[in-house]
Order: structure tokens, then C-alpha cells, then sequence
């Protein structure tokens, strides 16, 4: 739905290839490393990184999404101009898979249901894709885009393993009792965990997903340098 207009965007924004590159420096740096083209996720991440760059990434006080709708918001269609007004009110977050399901007012045709599983809020998202291999209760990050009354799903999608829902949910309950979670934070050290899923198939799920001693975090390091040496 959304994805032409994110294609004429990275068009528009490919001019500043410096900035780019400074930009994938950043984001691959606090997401866990660079990925290649033979990496099963390389679709994804570069999704990701996009997603980010164009509509997150603030340079001088604005997104390229805020300086694009500067620059050529007079002479854009009506439709396009819609949906790149969307994309400046974009929602990234971590959610929930509910499908269907709605007691009083269960999502409409062509809707599915998901909730923000750090507010608590639910959202009801045009998708007439089949959504294969979702289940109840799944997690995933992912970006709503506003339009038309409704919402839509960006190209952007981390998925996190199912069998470590209770654990990611435990984690952001207690974050929550501390105080606000700061979510691109959160957002960041799920996909650290998640590509660190995909490269070390040998370790285990509960190993890689722990939030108190991560995977390849400061510790795991130093023993790792230790034993190199």
C-alpha cells in the first residue's frame, strides 16, 4: 500500500550518499552488525534500515520524509501526497498479533487486529495480504502508517521467535514498573537478539534472548578475548 511511495522517497533521498552511508553506520551499529546479501534476514534489515532512515533519523532538526514533503509536498499528487503525510505520522512499536479477534468490535473485512505491547493499545490495520505463518499472540516490530481513517503496515517487519513471548513480555512488564521505556531502545536490542538468532543457530533461543546476561553483550565479549588470547 505504502511501498511506492517509500521507493520515490529513497530515490529522492539517494542524492546524499554520504549521509546515507553515516546513516547505516548508526543504525546497523546499535542493531547488531552489517548484513550481507547471503544473510537469510538481508531483505528484512534493509527494509528496517530504510524504514528508519527516511522516516525516523533526524538531521538538523528533520527527517528526509519532513524535508521531501518540503521540498515537493506543491507538486505531488493528492494520493501520493496522502500517503507521504502518513508516513511523517508513521508508528513504530512492537505488537501483538490478535487477528481477528474483538469482543464488541472485532477488526472489519480486510482488517486484522494488533496491540502495542508496550501502551497496551490496540490498533485494527487494512492488510488484505495474507499474513502467513501469524499466530494469536505472536510478536513482532513493525510500523503502523495512518491513512484514509485507518491504518496501514509499512514494509518494515522484525519477527521475534514465538517460543520467547513470555519472556519479551516479562521484560517489558518490568521496564515498565521502572518507568517509560524508551521503545526505539527496546526496538534495537530485539533485533540485536533476532539477527543474533539467525547467525548462531548452535546456541540456544533462551541464551541469545536474555535480557540479563545478552548474548555477545560486555561479558561475553571479554571471555570471548579471554579465550582467543
Amino acid at each position: 500500500m505504502v511501498q511506492p511511495q517509500i521507493d520515490q522517497l529513497l530515490a529522492w533521498a539517494a542524492r546524499d550518499v554520504n549521509d546515507i552511508v553515516d546513516a547505516k553506520k548508526e543504525y546497523f551499529g546499535g542493531t547488531g552488525g552489517e548484513v550481507h546479501e547471503d544473510d537469510r534476514c538481508f531483505e528484512q534489515r534493509m527494509q528496517a534500515f530504510f524504514n528508519w532512515y527516511l522516516l525516523d533519523r533526524q538531521k538538523s532538526g528533520s527527517s528526509p520524509v519532513q524535508r521531501f514533503l518540503q521540498e515537493q509536498g506543491a507538486t505531488l499528487e493528492a494520493r501520493d501526497k496522502d500517503v507521504i503525510m502518513g508516513l511523517t505520522q508513521s508508528r513504530i512499536g512492537l505488537y501483538e498479533y490478535r487477528g481477528r479477534r474483538g469482543f464488541l468490535r472485532p477488526p472489519k473485512q480486510g482488517q486484522v487486529r494488533v496491540r502495542d505491547v508496550v501502551t497496551g493499545d490496540n490498533f485494527n490495520v487494512t492488510e488484505r495480504r495474507q499474513m502467513h505463518g501469524l499466530e494469536v499472540g505472536d510478536l513482532f516490530e513493525a510500523r503502523l502508517v495512518p491513512l484514509a481513517g485507518t491504518f496501514h503496515f509499512s514494509s518494515s517487519f522484525t519477527y521475534h521467535p514465538r517460543e520467547m513471548r513470555r519472556a519479551i513480555l516479562r521484560e517489558v512488564k518490568r521496564r515498565k514498573k521502572q518507568g517509560q521505556i524508551p521503545v526505539r531502545d527496546l526496538l534495537w536490542e530485539l533485533e540485536r537478539m533476532q539477527l543474533q538468532s539467525e547467525r548462531f543457530r548452535n546456541v540456544s533461543i533462551e541464551n541469545i534472548y536474555d535480557f540479563d546476561k545478552p548474548f555477545l553483550g560486555p561479558r561475553a565479549r571479554k571471555q570471548g578475548e579471554a579465550a582467543h588470547g
